[in-house]
């Protein structure tokens, strides 16, 4: 006869054995897999930053024009690391013609710059240079005014006068506008003010005059991308 503590120690269920999780090859070369795509997507990552931050460092020192449509003309100002040197890039369309003005000086009470010169600008894409400098080959301070495009190459300076001379030269705030350095657009016909960097100087010198003429002769560094038709 089996005794009652005996009978319920006898039919006890036994404990469930612990679960050995098994780490086959397949499931190690799957881990193995997702790292490296995980590691691999980083690296891209990482690269593609900085891809792309040459690629903007290169648009502003070569001046990366947006797509226009027919009919539109289009500028953007470029990098330039020297002083009252100006360096931009246009697009004129095709059978359109348009030229480059340049000035120095916007008179008082005038609503444009009195323009010196203006430089033919070819269809197509084309660099712009204006600058103001001391010329090497007869030490006269000059504003000079450059067009180059794959076919031709076109340039024009004008001697400054004495008093502009002495403001260049001297230590002044500038006023600087015109296009920044992203594409500016306009129709075909229309004019785009590139540069409006005003010298600071005298009494009346941080007046902001907006599109108002000035009340006082602004010197300066002036230029536009104009149609051309009739005299400057």
């Amino acid at each position: 006869m089996v005794d009652a503590s005996e009978q319920q120690f006898a039919t006890k269920p036994k404990a469930p054995r612990p679960i050995r999780h098994q780490f086959s090859i397949a499931n190690l070369l799957g881990l193995l897999a997702l790292v490296a795509l995980s590691l691999g997507f980083v690296i891209t990552t990482i690269r593609l930053r900085e891809a792309e931050r040459e690629l903007t460092r290169l648009r502003n020192e070569v001046g990366y024009l947006e797509p226009t449509e027919a009919g539109q003309i289009a500028a953007v100002r470029l990098a330039s690391e020297e002083p009252m040197t100006y360096r931009l890039r246009v697009r004129i369309p095709t059978g359109s013609k348009y030229r480059l003005v340049y000035s120095s000086m916007w008179p008082r009470g005038a609503t444009a710059p009195s323009w010196f010169g203006a430089v033919p600008i070819s269809p197509g894409e084309s660099t712009l240079l204006v600058r103001v400098m001391k010329d090497p080959r007869d030490d006269r301070w000059k504003i000079a005014a450059l067009g180059q495009s794959t076919d031709q190459r076109r340039r024009i300076a004008t001697v400054l006068p004495t008093e502009q001379i002495e403001v260049f030269r001297g230590s002044h705030d500038w006023l600087a506008s015109g296009i920044p350095q992203t594409t500016t657009i306009r129709s075909s016909g229309q004019t785009i003010r590139l540069l409006d960097e005003r010298v600071l100087v005298g009494e009346g010198a941080m007046m902001l005059y907006g599109d108002r003429p000035p009340d006082e002769d602004m010197i300066g560094v002036f230029a536009e991308l104009q149609p051309d038709v009739g005299p400057i």
